[in-house]
C-alpha cells in the first residue's frame, strides 16, 4: 500500500469494530511524505511541500490563492522578530494556563474525592459501631475544625 497524504480515523469499539460512536468526531493525520498524488489536489501537494521543505511555492504552477495567503503570512511572521516572539510568548502562556487549569481541576477533584470518602467512612463507622458522628470523626482522625462541614452533609 502506498503512503497516504491523509489518514482519517473515527472512534470504534476495540472489542467490536462494527460498533461506532457516530458522534461525528474524526481525527485526520496529514503525512507530508504521501505518494498518492492522484487522490489529492495540486494545491494540497504544494502545501505539503511548503510544510516539509519550507520552500516558497511556484506561483505559476502551484497557483492557489489560499496557499499564497499562508505562505505570505508565514513570511511576514518570519520577517518580524517581534511577531515571532509575541507568538511564542502567547503559545507559552496558553500552555502554562492549560497546565494550571488541569492542576486546579485535578486538585479540586482530589479534594472532592477525599471528602466523599470521609463522609462514607463516617457513615460506615456510625452504622457499624453504633457511635455518634462526632465519635466516628474523632476515631477517623478528622480535624475538629471540619466536624461542622461533615455534620451538615450527613
Amino acid at each position: 500500500m502506498e503512503k497516504q497524504f491523509v489518514y482519517t480515523f473515527e472512534d470504534v469499539c476495540t472489542e467490536d469494530p462494527t460498533l461506532k460512536l457516530n458522534d461525528g468526531a474524526k481525527r485526520i493525520f496529514i503525512n507530508t511524505h504521501g505518494t498518492n498524488v492522484n487522490d489529492v489536489s495540486p494545491e494540497f501537494i504544494a502545501l505539503m511541500k511548503f510544510i516539509e521543505y519550507n520552500e516558497d511555492i511556484d506561483k505559476t504552477t502551484d497557483s492557489a490563492p489560499n496557499l499564497e495567503k499562508i505562505v505570505d503570512r508565514v513570511g511576514q511572521v518570519k520577517a518580524s522578530e517581534k511577531v515571532g516572539v509575541l507568538y511564542m510568548q502567547k503559545w507559552e502562556e496558553e500552555v502554562i494556563m492549560k497546565q494550571q487549569a488541569e492542576k486546579e481541576g485535578f486538585d479540586r477533584g482530589m479534594e472532592q474525592g477525599i471528602e466523599q470518602a470521609r463522609l462514607e467512612s463516617i457513615r460506615n463507622v456510625v452504622k457499624g459501631f453504633n457511635v455518634t458522628a462526632e465519635k466516628a470523626m474523632e476515631s477517623l482522625g478528622i480535624p475538629e475544625s471540619d466536624y461542622d462541614k461533615y455534620l451538615s452533609r450527613l
